[in-house]
């Protein structure tokens, strides 16, 4: 998300998810300037009522790069194509229903994916046990996964790592959705690796758990992970630990269910609040190669403003 850019970055145009839209996708493409150090940062505004702020242009952002003021020389609100990564637990703790209903939910949000818009379907237990990578084709994604049966312990930290660091494109928006129980019993990357690699990435991690879930960290039972000036706390306690900080950290988001929450309209949710985001460009002025800790305020009363925590260079 956060990344350097040394070339001309020429972005596909995308209109809304609905597939009536989709019609109007051959406007002509918008284009971001060449910037020698430039850092795309994707940053969402809402009102009190959380409904996207609209129409804001540059002059209304403030970025601070370690708390250098940056000038925003760029801005793309909804255009950019999207790569979107669902991940999902089939361990022992995710049987036959839910399988369905998770099988459902992917399905509409492929739905909802506009026309060059792809999803990577990762299906995960102890280890990683199938993949789909990047694709349109919506009866691939629902093969794979009635053909998996649940199964098995859960290398969750794993699994999120692998979606974090798969090849993707430099002109494409990064998203990563994890469906699981919230315990991990057998990965080998530990939590502050994980945090390490999401904030080496363009990705933001949108966590599905049941509300209910308790964090259980393989390891120590507590830590803490300092990237520059930003602490990340990793107590193990139910939802409001390690995968609300990993979420935060990335301008991501995490959603709470339960037996009755239709994960149809949790999925649609998550992927339209990504979209309805901005992508501001600036060339990182004043500040040293390394971890970098952002802040991004927009001059308007009464929004509230998400976007990543921080990046690597």
């Amino acid at each position: 998300m956060n990344a350097r850019i040394t070339a001309l970055v020429v972005l596909s145009a995308v209109v809304a998810a609905s597939p009536a839209s989709r019609v109007g996708a051959q406007e002509q493409l918008p284009t971001f300037r060449s910037m020698a150090n430039a850092v795309a940062v994707d940053v969402t505004v809402r009102d009190s009522k959380r409904k996207s702020v609209t129409g804001l242009k540059p002059s209304d952002f403030e970025v601070y790069d370690n708390g250098v003021r940056q000038e925003v020389g760029e801005i793309s609100y909804g255009k950019l194509p999207i790569d979107v990564t669902v991940a999902l637990d089939v361990s022992f703790s995710v049987t036959g229903v839910m399988l369905e209903r998770l099988r459902s939910g992917v399905v509409t949000l492929m739905r909802d994916l506009a026309r060059e818009d792809r999803l990577k379907l990762m299906l995960f237990n102890s280890r990683v046990a199938r993949v789909v990578d990047f694709t349109t084709d919506e009866q691939k994604v629902q093969a794979a996964i009635r053909g998996t049966a649940a199964g098995g312990g859960t290398a969750l930290f794993d699994s999120i790592s692998v979606a974090l660091t798969s090849a993707t494109a430099r002109d494409r928006r990064q998203l990563v959705v994890v469906f699981t129980d919230g315990n991990d019993s057998t990965s080998t990357t530990q939590p502050v690796t994980l945090t390490n690699v999401a904030l080496r990435t363009r990705a933001a991690v949108a966590m599905v758990l049941p509300g209910n879930a308790p964090l259980v960290v393989t390891g120590s039972s507590s830590a803490s992970i300092a990237s520059g000036s930003m602490k990340v706390s990793l107590t193990p306690q139910p939802y409001d630990g390690f995968f609300h900080s990993l979420a935060t950290a990335t301008g991501g988001s995490v959603v709470r269910t339960n037996a009755s929450s239709d994960l149809n309209t949790v999925f649609r949710q998550i992927l339209e609040e990504f979209r309805s985001a901005y992508v501001l460009l600036y060339d990182a002025k004043g500040v040293e190669r390394g971890y970098h800790e952002l802040e991004v305020k927009v001059k308007r009363d009464g929004v509230f403003v998400s976007a990543r925590r921080g990046y690597w260079n």
